[in-house]
């Protein structure tokens, strides 16, 4: 299981089920694969774990070997673990690993969640933030996707353990070289969850016209479950249901344009924006204006909708933006990221 020439064994641990963090840690594996490095990846519910817990799961993968050699990996988003975010037992399955001596890397794709009082998140986030807080103290390194999530992270652990902050990677692929802006349909894609899909539908309400004017001839909606309530942009689309990453991944190439609604200063951790970075299409963003962070900056990575009234941009104009988005996405790209985790998780 392990790698011949290190003995180590790397295990990422996951919640159950499909999604975007089963999905990254995938990668993760297919990825050290391809670089010759073996992994196991063990999902985990407070359920699995009543019947055999993490440490006696991870024990059965040594196969007898010490404790040392092992790093565990462990992708932390609360909801996976437990409803509405609370999962205190995972605290105490980690506590129990850490006692016999396994490096252990937290990759923090989610903090907590917070939101006005008539929201559940209001009312559980100081708890959410307990838990990752602890979850963070008792781990070698930290990994997220956002340098708003490694500030709070620092100012949680101090200088003790370090954090490492990488953008996401795509799920569904990466090209090392789009096609340029003038070689593709002149169509925007929405992919996404539903509700991912439904905000975007919800703010072009109104705004056919803003994208008119930037080259959006149609629209081409991908993801699981039912077609979006479609708001009135005046624009004809088409829903094309769920994709694979084999099917999705040519569609991204050959569109010109990506459409999300998404907090600016939150962009790194969006799986949807690095599927459209990585595949060279310039990215429209319909949620309200916000603070760059990480790297980017609106008008220059991305464009806002509606634009500014008037605002017109050619082919070359366009292009300039999909090349400053690859450019961005390109040193933090699936490859270099396997490598920097792995070399992490087995530092020490």
């Amino acid at each position: 299981m392990a790698s011949p020439d290190t003995d180590l064994l790397t295990i990422q641990v996951t919640p159950p089920g499909n999604g975007g963090v089963s999905d990254y840690a995938q990668c993760l594996q297919t990825e050290w694969a391809t670089q010759g490095e073996a992994s196991i990846v063990i999902a985990l519910s407070k359920d699995l774990a009543a019947e055999r817990p993490l440490r006696t799961r991870v024990g059965e993968q040594l196969g007898g070997r010490p404790a040392h050699n092992c790093s565990v990996v462990l992708h932390f988003s609360g909801y996976g673990y437990g409803h509405r975010g609370l999962c205190f037992w995972l605290l105490d399955e980690i506590a129990a690993l850490r006692r016999d001596g396994v490096r252990l890397v937290v990759v923090f794709h989610e903090l907590f969640a917070s939101g006005p009082p008539w929201r559940s998140a209001f009312w559980v986030s100081h708890l959410q933030a307990l838990i990752a807080a602890r979850l963070a103290r008792q781990a070698n390194a930290l990994w997220t996707n956002t340098e708003h999530h490694a500030n709070w992270l620092r100012q949680t652990v101090g200088p003790r353990v370090p954090v490492r902050v990488r953008p996401v990677f795509s799920n569904v692929g990466e090209l090392e070289a789009p096609p340029a802006v003038e070689a593709r349909k002149p169509q925007a894609v929405v992919f996404g969850s539903a509700s991912t899909r439904q905000r975007v539908f919800d703010a072009l309400h109104g705004h056919g016209d803003a994208l008119r004017r930037l080259g959006v001839e149609s629209l081409v909606e991908v993801g699981s479950g039912n077609p979006s309530k479609q708001a009135q942009a005046g624009l004809p689309s088409q829903f094309l249901g769920r994709l694979d990453a084999a099917d999705l991944g040519p569609l991204l190439q050959l569109s010109r344009f990506g459409l999300l609604d998404y907090p600016p200063q939150y962009l790194g951790k969006s799986g949807v924006f690095a599927a459209y970075a990585s595949h060279g299409c310039v990215v429209l963003n319909t949620c309200r204006p916000g603070p760059g962070t990480d790297g980017l900056m609106a008008d220059r990575h991305y464009l806002l909708v509606p634009a500014p009234a008037g605002a017109r941009l050619g082919e070359a104009s366009l292009d300039a933006r999909a090349v400053a988005l690859t450019r961005w996405y390109t040193p933090h790209s699936l490859p270099r990221q396997a490598r920097e985790l792995l070399a992490l998780a087995r530092k020490g």
